[in-house]
């Protein structure tokens, strides 16, 4: 019988986007009905969370309500540059942290995602890898830092999770092209060249854009953009709940694209996908798994289980 007492175990998900948000809504959803779960989405409460001039405010805030609230885990997902300080103050409140998604990485460009991810993972309790790939990644990299073990686990993406995909309907009645394009944070020159690519491939029928990620030089699609809203056929998206995303996909007839959801994508419309530009090179395909919050909840029962107190040897922590 699964746990349902509330006071036994508490977690918190932190999250900055609706990205982290999408994949991390099946765990969160499922850990609802089972244990006490908070979660706290940091672009509501700090403006412009993407500057780096704010940075030391997520430190603060999460600090202050990780010692407040004394949680348990705390779940993070990703390599987004918010993640160290969130990180950091879970640690230094005394908190194992669960980092999902621990282990992929860009053999294209050079991105800060490249070393967020890894100092996250180290800084963590539980290192969730959503690949065989990326779990021997996570391997490979604690192998040098002797005196750190990890506790590395494949437990898969749960992004399809609760959506029957067989009934998603189709939401627009013409054909139409998808774009879907995220700014390289590091090269500002790459992000130009993803743009001139995508403008070779656009043409004079209906498409669909979806705003990406408003990381460093996204003013450069920020622009684009508004060029090419002076053409009729063209319609904007800020953001779009999953489902209808998903929707989107599945009936579109290309799909121009820097994504990191290439699996989803695979599964819906193998043959709507244009990759644009080197942010993808090499990343490590998602396996999918409806179960995975369930294999995670068992993971955090067994590991309370065996605690004396909330923070009792910390095998990979100093």
């Amino acid at each position: 019988m699964m746990m349902r007492n509330k006071k036994y175990m508490k977690i918190c998900f932190v999250y900055s986007n609706r990205s982290e948000f999408s994949i991390l809504l099946p765990f969160i959803q499922y850990f609802e009905e089972k244990i006490e779960t908070d979660k706290i989405d940091l672009s509501k409460t700090i403006k412009n969370i993407h500057d780096d001039r704010n940075l030391g405010k997520i430190y603060m805030q999460c600090y202050e309500k990780f010692t407040t609230k004394k949680y348990d885990y705390v779940c993070l997902l990703g390599d987004r540059r918010e993640l160290p300080f969130i990180a950091l103050a879970a640690f230094f409140s005394n908190i194992r942290i669960i980092h999902i998604g621990a282990g992929e990485f860009l053999k294209g460009i050079p991105t800060y995602d490249q070393i967020i991810r890894p100092v996250v993972s180290i800084l963590s309790y539980f290192q969730i890898s959503l690949s065989k790939e990326a779990k021997s990644h996570v391997s490979h990299l604690f192998k040098g830092i002797q005196y750190l073990k990890p506790k590395t686990y494949n437990l898969g993406n749960p992004i399809f999770r609760g959506i029957n995909l067989k009934k998603l309907v189709r939401p627009i009645k013409e054909n139409y092209d998808l774009v879907l394009i995220h700014p390289q944070s590091l090269r500002r020159k790459d992000t130009e060249n993803d743009l001139m690519k995508l403008q070779h491939y656009l043409k004079n029928k209906r498409t669909v854009f979806i705003n990406g990620n408003k990381d460093r030089n996204f003013d450069l699609i920020e622009s684009f953009y508004k060029k090419m809203k002076k053409r009729k056929k063209y319609v904007f998206y800020d953001s779009l709940p999953k489902k209808e995303y998903f929707a989107f996909i599945k009936y579109c007839d290309n799909f121009y694209t820097n994504t990191s959801g290439i699996s989803e994508i695979e599964l819906l419309n193998k043959d709507c996908l244009v990759k644009i530009g080197l942010r993808n090179k090499g990343r490590s395909k998602h396996e999918l798994n409806d179960k995975a919050p369930e294999l995670l909840l068992n993971l955090l029962k067994k590991d309370y289980s065996k605690k004396t107190s909330p923070f009792n040897k910390r095998q990979n922590q100093p």
